[in-house]
């Protein structure tokens, strides 16, 4: 007699290279999701977006925005009858989503900013206001069977935040993304004078400010000539004419690029012609740029998070998130030591060399395996 076949859905998200980290990530992941159905007796069911977004069901869209003026939050997705039309028993959600669901399920997720720094404009209003993300959080977290994070540091804050016991929560670092096959784009904007390159959105907890500051003070001191330039990268979430502006009046517009987004070979070029990677954001507890830099042998500053420290270790120099003096300090030493330049890119390969896909899809096959064990104690 052949074991029954056991079917664990897959959700991730209706991402585009334009989402920055999200899609990188996801793409990444996606790449090694048929290895988890090695098992004979497991079949993996990669759900489509398409089957799922909640712009397929307009009413209940609206319903849950009619809930959200009166002070509630609702799942945006009833993901129970897209698990009976897939006969799905088990669900991994490779992709943070506030949906109602009836089957065991892994929950990945990414942060909790709207815990740690709930200040932000971007936590409090917009698309995913904090009662919202409030309500995700407790729902599904409270729900899962795992929830998986990117580090100790994304772990601990979900075991404080949400009262999760220990062994619910796993720490599984993010695999690294893959430019092997990425072909080599120079932007010919790319200015000749060394550069310092910052891919990230412009929500204002990226912080960009402070590394204009900085910069501000590297062209003052006069020490470095040419004097450098800062490119930041990534699409307008609201806040990129408040830098442009701040440049102005800082009198560094002239060492300051905004190109928008870009292709991923131009990003590969950024991060190979860079004198290194500033990355000062206030969010972790991890992010994907210092790994892509890591990859990409590109030296790095980065905010001085307790996830960032366990993210790269001694792979990185670190600088207090809202000091424009440490970052200016920070800056000038990589423009000035090439050896502590050759030095960092080594120690962040080393640091980063078991952050494979293949370690992220084994991982998260052990923590489906476990739950499929589970779920064939009753039938249905």
């Amino acid at each position: 007699m052949h074991p029954r076949r056991h079917r664990i859905g897959v959700f991730g998200r209706g991402t585009s290279p334009g989402d920055g980290g999200s899609d990188t990530l996801l793409t990444t992941i996606g790449a090694r999701l048929a290895s988890l159905g090695a098992a004979d007796d497991v079949e993996i069911v990669p759900v489509p977006w398409s089957a799922w977004s909640h712009r397929r069901r307009p009413l209940r869209y609206a319903w849950c925005r009619v809930a959200r003026y009166f002070g509630g939050e609702l799942p945006l997705v009833d993901l129970r009858p897209i698990c009976r039309k897939f006969r799905i028993e088990v669900a991994y959600f490779a992709a943070p989503a506030f949906a109602r669901i009836d089957v065991p399920f892994v929950f990945t997720l990414w942060d909790l900013g709207h815990r740690t720094i709930p200040e932000f404009p971007e936590m409090r209003s917009g698309r995913d206001p904090w009662t919202y993300r409030e309500a995700l959080c407790r729902t599904m977290l409270g729900q899962a069977s795992f929830v998986v994070t990117g580090n100790n540091a994304g772990a601990a804050e979900a075991r404080e935040l949400y009262g999760l016991s220990a062994e619910k929560v796993i720490a599984l670092p993010f695999p690294n993304p893959d430019f092997s096959g990425v072909t080599d784009e120079p932007p010919v904007w790319l200015p000749a004078a060394p550069c310092f390159v910052y891919p990230a959105q412009f929500w204002p907890h990226k912080n960009h400010a402070t590394v204009l500051h900085a910069l501000a003070r590297l062209a003052l001191a006069g020490g470095e000539r040419p004097a450098p330039h800062l490119i930041f990268v990534g699409a307008n979430k609201g806040n990129a004419a408040h830098l442009v502006a701040l440049a102005g009046a800082l009198g560094v517009a002239d060492h300051v690029h905004f190109p928008g987004f870009v292709s991923r070979g131009e990003l590969k070029a950024l991060y190979r012609r860079a004198t290194g990677l500033v990355f000062p954001s206030l969010l972790g507890p991890n992010n994907l740029p210092p790994q892509e830099a890591a990859v990409l042998g590109c030296p790095m500053v980065l905010s001085d998070l307790a996830g960032h420290r366990e993210q790269l270790g001694d792979g990185a120099l670190y600088a207090a998130p809202l000091d424009p003096a440490a970052w200016a300090g920070a800056m000038a030493r990589l423009l000035r030591e090439g050896e502590l330049r050759r030095t960092l890119t080594e120690r962040a390969s080393a640091v980063v060399a078991g952050y494979t896909a293949e370690a992220y899809a084994t991982k998260i096959g052990e923590l489906l395996a476990h739950l499929v064990a589970r779920r064939r104690l009753w039938g249905g």
